[in-house]
């Protein structure tokens, strides 16, 4: 009987010999992920940026505040759709991030072109802009196809809808009591935006990819 067996020479040749190249796994590095930080950090510059200004100039009418306002819901938008672009995520997510981006910029534009003329109608359309954006970044994240495609804190989202739900209710005096508040929101959310940046892993990030 003929036995068909392996020369031994030939097994240790294949097994020395380097495993073939693989493609690449969804846990390799990809730009996505620095895509992303950039524009967490370009957000916190933002609205700390908008918001020491509301707190510092002196603002006498509602459109002064809402020149302000209205660059930084847009820029947040714009900011949004950036990050979203190269997103890997499920179409659902991807279409609910980008709809939230797409609605803040007629939102930055209203409030920029001085369509909000009261007190109260600047408050509610900043706070209607603040809770989109913390809503939609809340719900996108409890999909199962994302490893927080917007790799936001449950803590940061929690403060951008808290400060639309109070923006919306509370009842402001004036154009400067708004200014103060609103401003000390977007100080407060530059920080946790910073914080949720510095927090997140380069293997976490590279889910936007």
């Amino acid at each position: 009987m003929v036995h068909l067996e392996t020369p031994r020479v030939e097994v240790g040749d294949r097994m020395r010999r380097p495993a073939p190249h693989s493609a690449p796994s969804r846990g390799a590095a990809r730009p996505g992920g620095a895509l992303t930080r950039a524009t967490m950090l370009a957000g916190s510059l933002v609205s700390a940026a908008a918001g020491t200004l509301l707190i510092v100039v002196p603002v006498s009418t509602p459109a002064e505040a809402g020149t302000l306002f209205g660059v930084h819901i847009a820029v947040q938008g714009v900011l949004q759709l950036l990050a979203v672009r190269r997103s890997t995520a499920s179409a659902a997510v991807r279409w609910l991030l980008a709809g939230g981006g797409f609605a803040a910029l007629p939102l930055g534009a209203v409030l920029f072109a001085g369509r909000a003329d009261t007190v109260f109608l600047l408050a509610l359309w900043t706070g209607c802009a603040w809770l989109l954006r913390g809503l939609t970044m809340a719900i996108s994240v409890t999909s199962p196809s994302v490893s927080h495609v917007f790799v936001y804190d449950d803590v940061l989202n929690a403060v951008i809808v808290s400060a639309g739900l109070f923006m919306t209710a509370f009842p402001f005096v004036s154009p400067e009591q708004l200014a103060d508040v609103g401003g000390s929101v977007l100080v407060a959310t530059a920080v946790f935006e910073v914080l949720a940046a510095a927090r997140r892993t380069p293997r976490a990030l590279r889910a936007v990819g």
